[in-house]
């Protein structure tokens, strides 16, 4: 993948070929014009623009990146950040207002439910006028009609009003006709995420058959785990601008750390980034303060995080917290883990004063609230820390996230652990991590808990005699199990 972005805020080194590609976008700029009033508007109109009533506003700005043909390339962010103009523009429904793109070969995209549906058709009538606007006469999508309305799963509704279908009935229609027409290009705005479970694994599978054919996807999703299995590549779109493009698998933890409670999380993701302002400063001056040892353990975005947590931050300030860090087991930073996988969070502290024993607390909060997991580290050894004013104070939990797959707010704390247990100083949400699951996913609910299971098999209506035995499959195999005891009392009494 080739990129010519003129102002990337944070980019990997992508491959310098762009040969085979199937969409190439280069100094893409979408701007719209908003008026106050219908009035406003007018009075532009009529005066020829010497009165100009209009304020601009930039959905996109400066976008470059190359999509080669079969690759899957994914496009993130948090809503209102241009993802879906971008492939409005892309199929042709917008027009750019400065720089240009080109897409190779047949293009379909679903980016809205029900596209160019008539609600007074019925689904079948739908399709074949959806084939003949694609191209298709009516008789080859005719020839495909059992097979689109069999992946659909619509057979007994094909011919019911479009009106009728609910939202999820609609998407699966939709995806079910571009899937099988076989494009070139095929683009996917969020619509994967309507249908249940048991359909989107459907057009999973049937996006990987496309994938095989040679097709060229363009996924824009809020499914971090999908973005990482499906893509190649990502771009990470933020107020407009390229934040990040690279890996789908760098591009998500990027988003992930970007988004996160703390705030501004190594500076990316924001149109301001590498501008340092005051509180950086002060930020950096802390940097060159840390020992040498400490100095290799954290960076300027561990402590730009803490800067910004302003909200959710109490303690009488004996001891501060000036960094926290998420990283792997090899202490690189990361944010986005598979479930079962090894996190260790770093919490960087400064001693404003004696404290004879402090302890330093952590915990994983979810959306819902809930602290699924929490410790501080006085209750796990019994050990309190004393500290003097000015000491560094680095604390390590290394933890291995057997939870669901879900995005956890980190909840870090400085306090006092004899005497009343006053708190120096709590952050909540200082980062975030997201857990994803892994290919075998063996639990439900909110954690995995160690378990060993076993299921024992005995013929039903057959009294057991000396030596019968049953059987048990467990974890660890098939083996033979002892009639019970009593069975064999009772035969010996008669």
């Amino acid at each position: 993948m080739t990129t010519t972005l003129t102002v990337p805020l944070t980019q990997e080194s992508p491959p310098a070929s762009a040969a085979g590609a199937a969409v190439s976008v280069r100094n893409v700029t979408k701007q719209f014009k908003h008026y106050p009033s219908p009035g406003s508007r007018l009075t532009e109109w009529l005066t020829g623009g010497l009165l100009c009533r209009h304020t601009v506003f930039t959905a996109l700005d400066d976008i470059s990146f190359t999509v080669k043909k079969g690759e899957f390339f994914g496009i993130i962010g948090p809503n209102g950040s241009g993802k879906s103009t971008l492939l409005k523009i892309l199929t042709g429904v917008l027009m750019p207002t400065q720089g240009g793109y080109q897409v190779a070969g047949r293009v379909t995209s679903l980016l809205e439910l029900g596209t160019g549906f008539n609600p007074e058709l019925s689904g079948r009538e739908n399709l074949i006028n959806s084939g003949r606007l694609l191209g298709f006469e009516p008789a080859e999508t005719r020839s495909k009609l059992a097979e689109i309305v069999a992946f659909a799963e619509l057979e007994d509704s094909i011919d019911v009003p479009i009106k009728y279908y609910s939202t999820g009935m609609a998407v699966r229609l939709a995806f079910s006709l571009f899937a099988h027409v076989e494009p070139d290009v095929f683009i996917v705005d969020e619509a994967l995420s309507v249908g249940d479970i048991g359909f989107s694994r459907k057009c999973f599978e049937r996006l990987d058959r496309m994938r095989a054919a040679g097709c060229t996807l363009l996924f824009v999703s809020h499914d971090l785990a999908a973005v990482r299995k499906y893509c190649d590549h990502a771009m990470f779109l933020h107020h407009g601008r390229c934040a990040f493009l690279g890996s789908a698998n760098a591009a998500t933890d990027v988003y992930v750390e970007a988004m996160s409670p703390g705030g501004k999380a190594r500076g990316l993701g924001l149109p301001t980034a590498g501008r340092p302002g005051p509180a950086e400063a002060s930020q950096v001056q802390l940097l060159a303060r840390m020992p040498a040892g400490l100095a290799r353990a954290f960076q300027l975005g561990d402590f730009e995080r803490v800067a910004a947590a302003r909200a959710g931050r109490v303690g009488t300030g004996a001891v501060r917290i000036v960094a926290v860090r998420t990283a792997d087991q090899y202490d690189q930073f990361k944010s986005t883990f598979a479930t079962g996988e090894r996190a260790r969070f770093h919490i960087l502290g400064l001693a404003e004063e004696d404290v004879p024993h402090a302890t330093v607390s952590c915990q994983l909060v979810n959306r819902m609230g809930i602290a699924v997991w929490g410790t501080n580290h006085a209750l796990r050894t019994g050990q309190t820390t004393p500290v003097r004013k000015g000491d560094w104070l680095h604390a390590v939990f290394d933890v291995k996230l057997e939870l669901a797959r879900e995005e956890y707010a980190i909840d870090v704390g400085w306090g006092d652990a004899a005497g009343e247990g006053h708190v120096f100083d709590r952050i909540t949400s200082v980062a975030s991590v997201t857990v994803l699951p892994g290919i075998h996913v063996d639990f439900i609910g909110l954690a995995r808990l160690e378990c060993h299971s076993e299921v024992g098999t005995f013929a039903s209506g057959v009294s057991a005699s000396a030596g019968e035995v049953g059987t048990v499959a467990s974890e660890a195999g098939v083996f033979a199990v002892p009639a019970p005891a009593s069975s064999v009392a009772g035969r010996a009494r008669k």
